[in-house]
């Protein structure tokens, strides 16, 4: 069991947050330790494998709210149908400018995140929720993150950010598209195989909300495979 006092969601969510996360091997006594943490609001991951502590959780008030599917992906070429080949070929990529961070930081506030657990939490919302996502897309900047937008017949259709510790693995840590191009079936291009092949990465890592299906759905067609589901469950001291 991780127990991480999250201090940067004071100033995102305007309340003391503690992250625990529960892998499969940990067993119902860490329950104990989650009793002694006061906060305002506490989130728990859970490896999907441990039902012992799922049902524990639940009986110490927490709601579930989200399922988070970790999936990888080995870089090799991807066969798409004519139709995805298309709109693949029709897409570009670029490292952003500032121009681009400041539009992406537009779509940011204009409510671009709808999925996430903040956004569909009642004691926030979406407002609040884009707050956290700007804050978290600025300090990512700040750690020397790289921000990437995808580009549409020359216009930014969306964003991809990816980290890395050892130049091998690289983390898709944010990403989206952009509201003009919700709709158009963009959102299935994933150009992050790409980048992190230019750049000599040998494997890729991501998460996705249950949330958001569209995403899971792009994801599988690019290749991505899951290795491990976290149910999420949070509780809110008022």
């Amino acid at each position: 069991m991780k127990i991480t006092e999250a201090t940067w969601e004071k100033r995102n969510l305007g309340v003391t947050t503690y992250e625990i996360g529960i892998d499969y091997d940990d067993d119902v006594s860490c329950i104990d330790s989650i009793k002694r943490i006061e906060c305002e609001y506490m989130v728990v991951k859970v490896s999907a494998n441990n039902i012992a502590i799922i049902d524990e959780i639940q009986e110490l008030g927490f709601r579930y709210i989200e399922d988070m599917i970790q999936v990888e992906h080995d870089l090799k070429e991807i066969e798409y149908n004519p139709i995805w080949q298309r709109l693949y070929d029709a897409c570009s990529y670029r490292r952003m400018t500032d121009g681009d961070i400041e539009q992406l930081r537009d779509e940011i506030k204009a409510g671009m995140f709808k999925d996430d657990r903040i956004s569909r939490d009642k004691h926030f919302g979406v407002k609040v929720s884009a707050v956290r996502y700007l804050n978290w897309f600025n300090d990512l900047l700040e750690r020397g993150a790289l921000p990437y937008v995808i580009r549409y017949k020359e216009e930014n259709g969306g964003f991809i950010v990816l980290t890395t510790k050892d130049g091998i693995t690289y983390s898709s840590v944010l990403g989206g598209g952009y509201t003009k191009y919700r709709k158009t079936g963009l959102g299935v291009v994933k150009k992050e195989m790409e980048i992190t092949k230019s750049l000599g990465g040998k494997r890729l890592i991501s998460a996705v909300s249950a949330n958001n299906p569209g995403q899971v759905r792009a994801l599988i067609i690019n290749g991505y495979k899951p290795y491990n589901i976290e149910h999420v469950f949070v509780r809110h001291s008022k």
